[in-house]
């Protein structure tokens, strides 16, 4: 009786076993009787054989293939990875920044745990120590979304019978300004203004400066961690610094305030509708962004002083509405 041979699923028959089989089979005549004595079905010699003879009888067909798919279904493709590997290179965020900004700035919804494992597999050091962060200083030269104030101002005249508010936001280093009309001030209106200088700026916030302001925080204490606003910011990765009464009355805050904050002629004009406040708005704030010159930026409209860094130096326009 001829002697079983059982082979572990682990291993994998060499090129030079395969040809036991064929070697064994031209003696015997009986493909069973070969199965039996390597330990192999019939599906596997017959796939073998039938590779084998297609070769012409080259013992090169009978080395072990990878069983990886040709393709998967469900693979994050590439220009996704790209972007990816992009925001992580400009901005250093881990998973769960990057799942924000990719799912806010280009409509790209994934797990965390995929970002970390494209990341890992891509080079990145997801384990590793996290860099010290820049702490900013009064005189140090900063990058867009350092810091962004955000200023609530009321229009002089009401617009169809309601007394609006105008929230506007400045980013300190490059001076970009947006700005948004809402029926009323308070927290919700503050979040969703914050939502919406997210969405609008090509660039991550890492800091938002609000004056002392119940929709902002709590007056009796200014710096509370637990206020609606500062905890949203909390959850979206940004920082909330307000000032104390001391420091909003310094001639260093109010020299600071002259630098990015100016007076909105629209906010004395009289409207007949909210459509044409909007209008009006949204023109002042293209003119601003893309044509005005500033003296803060040594004569540069806040578009030139954006473009001076590489990721954004082919950026023509800067319009909050077909920004992204």
């Amino acid at each position: 009786m001829s002697e079983e041979i059982k082979i572990p699923k682990e291993i994998l028959p060499t090129p030079e076993e395969r040809l036991e089989w064929f070697a064994e089979y031209e003696r015997v005549k009986k493909v069973p009787l070969v199965c039996k004595k390597f330990g192999i079905s019939r599906k596997t010699f017959y796939k073998w054989l039938r590779i084998y003879r297609k070769s012409g009888g080259s013992i090169e067909s009978l080395q072990n293939r990878s069983r990886r798919p040709h393709s998967n279904p469900r693979a994050t493709p590439p220009h996704i990875i790209e972007r990816l590997k992009t925001l992580r290179e400009q901005t250093g965020f881990g998973q769960k920044r990057l799942q924000l900004y990719l799912s806010i700035w280009y409509g790209i919804t994934m797990a965390e745990n995929t970002i970390w494992k494209i990341l890992r597999r891509s080079g990145v050091d997801m384990k590793g120590t996290k860099a010290k962060r820049r702490t900013l200083k009064p005189n140090q030269p900063m990058f867009p979304g350092d810091r962004i104030a955000i200023f609530v101002k009321p229009f002089d005249n009401e617009i169809n019978g309601h007394r609006y508010v105008y929230y506007s936001a400045v980013d300190e280093c490059t001076h970009l300004r947006l700005g948004k009309i809402y029926p009323r001030h308070s927290t919700l209106s503050a979040l969703d203004f914050v939502q919406y200088i997210i969405t609008a700026l090509p660039f991550p916030i890492r800091y938002v400066h609000t004056p002392i302001d119940n929709a902002f925080t709590s007056v009796a204490r200014s710096r509370s961690k637990t206020h609606a606003f500062t905890l949203n910011l909390r959850k979206l990765g940004i920082k909330h610094h307000v000032p104390t009464r001391r420091q909003m009355n310094s001639s260093r805050y109010q020299s600071w305030m002259k630098r990015i904050d100016i007076a909105e002629p629209f906010l004395k004009m009289q409207f007949t509708s909210l459509t044409e406040a909007e209008r009006q708005i949204h023109d002042f704030l293209l003119t601003y962004n893309n044509q005005q010159p500033q003296s803060e930026l040594m004569n540069k409209t806040p578009l030139q002083k954006l473009q001076e860094y590489d990721q954004f130096k082919n950026m023509q326009l800067f319009n909050p509405l077909t920004n992204k």
